[in-house]
């Protein structure tokens, strides 16, 4: 769904740099979400991930700031929720196999080495936001998932009526019967209603966090 692919990718500044002047630079507060600290490293880090994983330029306009950062708090309130809740990590082998999948999009393309050097983002840094990638989802999917209940009827008349024409413009030709793509309509229809629950819950843990941005970070 939308937010799922809005969270898709996050990340953590890591390591310090030796020059004061500069790590006063890279390091600067962008928002604060009570106690907790996002930099502007961290923005922009998550925009170079982001932009690796598309396969498009990073943009670092202050509109692209922003983007990030909405990201980035809306993860940070989820692990938060997470770690109160103690739900588990994905394993090393589960962010491992997506690692080599990322691997794999580069090899007609000069190579993954290559294109972490093109967009400054070290292996150490991309494990680490494919690892909370795969926890959020992971979360949503445990903790959002089983409120989502589908009656036959209200499936039926989303079928018809938005269902139909999603899979048509994905690429499906000829006839799209009720019975063929039953499971394809209610797994589309549920991830909306996941979807929509996260946005609920992210609107009131937003609404309860002491959220500030620092306006300097996002010129």
């Amino acid at each position: 769904g939308i937010l799922m692919r809005a969270l898709a990718v996050t990340a953590l500044v890591v390591g310090c740099l030796a020059a004061a002047a500069r790590a006063e630079i890279i390091d600067r507060i962008a928002v604060t979400v009570d106690k907790d600290v996002i930099t502007e490293s961290e923005l922009l880090l998550a925009i170079r991930i982001t932009a690796l994983l598309n396969g498009a330029e990073p943009e670092f306009s202050a509109e692209a700031k922003r983007a990030a950062a909405e990201r980035l708090i809306d993860q940070l309130l989820l692990r938060r929720e997470m770690r109160v809740t103690r739900y588990p990590e994905p394993s090393p082998e589960e962010v491992a196999g997506q690692l080599d999948a990322v691997k794999k999009m580069f090899a007609a393309e000069g190579g993954y080495l290559a294109a972490l050097g093109r967009y400054g983002v070290t292996e150490a840094e991309l494990t680490g936001a494919l690892q909370r990638q795969a926890a959020v989802l992971r979360f949503i999917d445990l903790r959002f998932a089983p409120e989502v209940q589908v009656l036959e009827p209200e499936l039926m008349e989303y079928f018809y009526r938005v269902c139909a024409q999603k899979l048509r413009e994905s690429g499906i030709e000829g006839n799209i019967g009720f019975d063929e793509y039953r499971n394809d309509c209610e797994q589309i229809m549920v991830s909306e209603r996941v979807d929509q629950r996260v946005e609920t819950w992210l609107k009131d843990a937003r609404g309860r966090a002491r959220i500030r941005y620092q306006e300097d970070a996002f010129k």
